[in-house]
């Protein structure tokens, strides 16, 4: 006769355990990629007219949303061109009085804009350049 300290079911129970535990790790794994998918933003601009996007799942489709800003607000199709694209983290144009123009991606959005109108400015406008847009992809 086998005596055991435990009811039968109980290696039974010890299975179930053994895959609630497998299968909250994989819900952790899971979680885990979702937090670094990409999270893409750009900025085009065209002239004295921008556009920006932010969130986007992929770098292509960031650009296209906010080459198609720009050209909305420059109300044609077009003149814009990418000037920055950014990834989990922040850009900014800077645009001087004569078409100067600095772009710049950083990890905070006080880093991008200073980058930006510090690019700018290296063109020598005749005035310093403003900081127009400053925008974070999170």
């Amino acid at each position: 006769m086998r005596t055991t300290l435990f009811p039968t079911g109980w290696a039974h129970a010890g299975q179930v355990g053994r895959a609630i535990a497998a299968l909250g790790l994989c819900l952790l794994a899971a979680t885990a990629q979702a937090q670094v998918s990409e999270r893409w933003g750009a900025i085009a601009a065209a002239q004295q007219w921008f556009g920006y996007a932010f969130d986007h799942p992929s770098r292509a489709a960031a650009e296209q949303a906010a080459r198609a800003q720009c050209e909305r607000v420059a109300r044609r199709s077009g003149p814009c061109s990418v000037r920055a694209a950014f990834d989990r983290s922040c850009g900014a144009l800077a645009q001087g009085n004569f078409g100067e123009w600095g772009a710049a991606s950083a990890a905070t959005e006080q880093e991008a804009a200073r980058d930006a109108a510090h690019q700018c400015n290296q063109h020598l406008p005749t005035e310093p350049c403003k900081v127009v847009v400053r925008v974070c992809s999170r």
